[in-house]
């Protein structure tokens, strides 16, 4: 089923998912740029719930599908063993499902989910314990949207137009993000992306009524960061305030990674040059503290494969053979997630880490019931968040890693879901 009630969400996944839509009785206004594969089912995903993909793999189990390569990443090798992960349902609003977009190193998780009913649905904030609806804020998937204080990167509706802001959690208040100037024919301005943990704010805004462009937000002034020559979305800042997203050259042709430092220089990192932005394609998706990036790229023979960026080289962290690859967010201590095509067409949740990719999927309970899809981010206490398939429905998920028999003591073991206290306890030392 899918909301049919008056809501707004954005979805951005860096500058490839630049989606705002309006449902009124099922009648979606739409404007995006071109979408990869996976971000196109991302929205399916939230829009319909998991109808579509069951038709999806339904239809690639009925296939002949060629074996994918279990070998080896074009880093590293695949690790089929690696720290194993409690899973938590977040829950929901009321409806029967839910998304986690990101999480901060206190554990506070924001994301999107239905109402009652599932005729609408609205961000929340999930503090370990409750679930707090967040009521019409624009709902953002682009990674570092909530830091350590609880403020939220996102956009609001002011007088008919989405307009970038920050939500405070902690006081409730709402500070307004001015423009760069230009308003979309869709009604739309800007949204903010992500925030750091000094309150400075990256996004883009329109400077007239067809160009974005990347700005970042400190102290009551509203910065624009410029381009390539052409369009220009920021998506992550990193706490010593280097910037990263993707430009569009004067042509508006295809979408560079970027990083923009501390002087003010905007550098391109696209693994290929191509210096007429008419050949290859890649977005930088999140920076880590160490100035490490995240994103992804095309690759000649036409998919999309993840990415990091140290600075100096670029690696493909992609297991060979797998169609498509997306890096959401990295950690300080450089733990990257995202998600990959596994067999049978299924998205599934990936991490890499210490050069080793493992589903994640082999790192919880078996039994578990889950089907992890996406892990959106990552915070530095190695905890993970996104939505995976739990009784047929998109559910909200936590991960925290299993590091301690004291975790399975005075009965927690029972809201972990084991059967008994000794199965958890073998889980953490398995």
């Amino acid at each position: 089923m899918k909301p049919t009630t008056l809501f707004r969400w954005l979805g951005l996944w860096s500058a490839l998912l630049l989606l705002t839509v309006v449902a009124v009785d099922a009648q979606h206004v739409s404007a995006a740029l071109p979408l990869t594969p996976v971000t196109e089912r991302l929205i399916e995903d939230i829009t319909y719930g998991p109808s579509v993909s069951a038709a999806r793999m339904a239809s690639a189990a009925a296939s002949p599908l060629e074996k994918q390569s279990e070998g080896q990443s074009f880093a590293s090798a695949r690790s089929r063993k690696g720290r194993n992960y409690f899973v938590t349902d977040i829950g929901t609003l009321g409806g029967s499902q839910s998304f986690a977009f990101g999480i901060n190193d206190g554990g506070q998780v924001y994301g999107y989910s239905w109402l009652t009913g599932d005729a609408t649905a609205h961000p929340f904030l999930y503090d370990g314990r409750t679930m707090s609806d967040l009521g019409e804020l624009v709902v953002t998937f682009a990674g570092g949207a909530i830091n350590n204080a609880g403020q939220i990167a996102t956009a609001v509706a002011l007088n008919g137009i989405t307009t970038p802001a920050v939500y405070d959690s902690q006081s409730g208040m709402l500070t307004i993000i001015p423009l760069l100037g230009g308003v979309s024919s869709f009604g739309f301005g800007g949204v903010a992306t992500a925030i750091n943990n000094f309150s400075e704010v990256v996004g883009y805004s329109y400077i007239d009524a067809i160009t974005p462009h990347a700005f970042s937000y400190d102290s009551g002034m509203t910065t624009d960061l410029g381009s390539f020559g052409g369009s220009s979305y920021g998506l992550s800042i990193n706490d010593p305030g280097i910037i990263v997203g993707s430009s569009t050259g004067a042509a508006n042709g295809n979408q560079h990674a970027f990083v923009r430092q501390l002087s003010g220089q905007m550098k391109d990192i696209d693994p290929f040059g191509d210096p007429g932005f008419t050949t290859s394609w890649s977005v930088a998706a999140d920076v880590n503290i160490s100035g490490k990036v995240v994103g992804y790229f095309l690759t000649p023979s036409g998919g999309y494969h993840a990415f990091l960026h140290d600075g100096v080289r670029f690696k493909d962290i992609s297991l060979h053979g797998n169609p498509d690859t997306e890096a959401s967010s990295i950690n300080n201590q450089g733990s990257v997630v995202g998600v990959h095509i596994a067999a049978l067409d299924r998205m599934h949740a990936f991490l890499y880490r210490a050069g080793r990719f493992n589903d994640l999927n082999e790192l919880i309970p078996s039994d578990s019931g889950w089907e992890l899809t996406w892990a959106f981010d990552i915070n530095n206490s190695e905890q993970i968040v996104g939505y995976g398939l739990l009784n047929n429905n998109f559910r909200a998920f936590l991960l925290t890693p299993a590091i301690s028999d004291k975790q399975c003591k005075n009965g927690a073991w029972k809201k972990l879901g084991f059967k008994n206290q000794g199965s958890c306890i073998r889980f953490v030392n398995n």
